[in-house]
């Protein structure tokens, strides 16, 4: 039978304990043991699947083929936080340890720096995120250009359209009660309005940051410096 276990009961701390022994030959029972012998909640889920991953590691570096160095292990931290969380990344990340706070040896680790390939990195995106900006834009003014002719000859055909405008225009939000009225003017073939464009791109106040960037602009109160 399984048993219902919440977080507060705080079980994983053996699990713990236990997958930093693990080896190849137990480590299928262990991982059945974490998913088939419990009822989790939302916190020991994911002290389960986080110690299932411990103990995976720990098994094959257990292997004749393991037995990482320190820095390799590094390599393979940054590497599970980029696949797990972000491999969205284009620029790079960075992890502080506030510990360090403690000692005052370690004031350079909190200067607000970054390093120049970090800052060329990210001008380089800024750059992209400007280049797809300005192409949205130009598809937007191709769009308003079009609208404007729609509604102009919407209004030909429709010209209360002028009095009460909401009456041919999508809902954007609202009611469940009003949502089944859009749905049954769709339904029945309801003409409705041009919908007009929207310029998001020049909307976005990132827009103007990126620009700031390019123009080599070190935004946060940074500086660039040489090496990391």
């Amino acid at each position: 039978m399984k048993q219902t276990i919440t977080e507060e009961m705080n079980i994983h701390d053996e699990w713990y304990k236990e997958s930093e022994e693990m080896t190849l030959d137990k480590l299928s029972d262990f991982i059945n043991h974490l998913m088939n012998d419990y009822v989790h909640d939302y916190g020991t889920i994911c002290h389960a699947l986080t110690v299932g991953g411990l103990a995976t590691i720990r098994a094959m570096n257990r292997h004749k083929q393991g037995g990482i160095t320190g820095f390799q292990a590094g390599h393979i931290m940054w590497q599970l936080i980029r696949h797990l969380n972000y491999a969205n990344n284009k620029t790079t990340l960075r992890i502080l340890d506030y510990d360090n706070f403690l000692y005052p040896q370690y004031e350079d680790k909190f200067d607000k720096t970054i390093d120049m390939d970090t800052w060329d990195a990210i001008q380089k995106e800024a750059s992209i995120n400007i280049q797809e900006a300005d192409e949205k834009h130009d598809k937007y003014i191709k769009d308003l250009e079009q609208y404007q002719i729609d509604l102009a000859a919407f209004i030909g055909k429709y010209p209360d359209y002028l009095k009460d405008s909401k009456k041919y225009e999508h809902l954007s939000f609202g009611t469940g009660e009003e949502w089944s009225k859009e749905n049954e003017k769709i339904k029945n073939g309801f003409e409705f309005a041009p919908r007009k464009p929207y310029d998001g791109p020049y909307d976005n106040p990132a827009y103007l940051h990126w620009k700031s960037i390019v123009r080599g602009i070190v935004p946060f109160g940074y500086r660039v410096v040489e090496e990391k």
